[in-house]
């Protein structure tokens, strides 16, 4: 699969503005209900177990037709797993309609470390200095970031795809398409809210 020609279609920028849309506005239904007291772990906790039950009859239902020659299990993590970092990061207080959050919500999704992430823009694993960098990159380099973070996404979603043995063994393998969808789903959620924690404490 030639992930750098993937990135580059317009579908994918579209499908990637659309998750980091609906994460934002889910993680605000989450911060708007006072059912929570506030308790932003809880939310999140809870944003990862539906994200978890989602991908599981996801995968079992999930059919043969691919998005604009991309897989269709590859699409639907890649929205998936992008729209869950922007709704954990919305809730706990960063503003992903930011032009300069999205390299965050794509580092968060692809499970890149905050040591990582700072390394590729060139300054210390600091909030600070992270948000300074990101506001302070040129056009052409922070689209150049953008690109890296979203071929590590995509590529991470292929890998899950090649594990599906759905594709191999369809009668068989469907219930185990939405065992690995929600395995990596719950591992995604708990990889992003490590990385916000890392990256509200340095």
């Amino acid at each position: 699969m030639d992930y750098d020609s993937i990135i580059e279609m317009p579908v994918i920028g579209q499908t990637i503005n659309s998750a980091i849309k609906g994460g934002n506005e889910w993680g605000k239904t989450f911060l708007n209900d006072s059912r929570w007291f506030g308790d932003r772990d809880r939310m999140t906790d809870h944003a990862i177990y539906e994200s978890t039950l989602w991908s599981v009859g996801n995968g079992i239902g999930n059919g043969l037709i691919g998005l604009a020659g991309i897989p269709s299990d590859v699409a639907i993590t890649l929205y998936s797993q992008v729209k869950l970092a922007s709704t954990l990061l919305t809730i706990y207080g960063i503003d992903v309609t930011n032009n300069y959050a999205k390299p965050l919500v794509l580092a968060a999704a692809a499970g890149v470390t905050i040591s990582e992430f700072a390394n590729k823009l060139g300054t210390q694993a600091a909030q600070k200095a992270i948000q300074r960098a990101l506001m302070a990159i040129p056009g052409k380099t922070f689209a150049e970031i953008n690109k890296v973070l979203g071929i590590k996404l995509i590529s991470k979603a292929g890998e899950r795809t090649l594990l599906n043995v759905a594709t191999v063994v369809p009668v068989i393998g469907s219930g185990v398409s939405g065992t690995i969808n929600g395995v990596m789903m719950n591992a995604c959620g708990h990889s992003v809210k490590a990385f916000i924690k890392a990256y509200q404490n340095s």
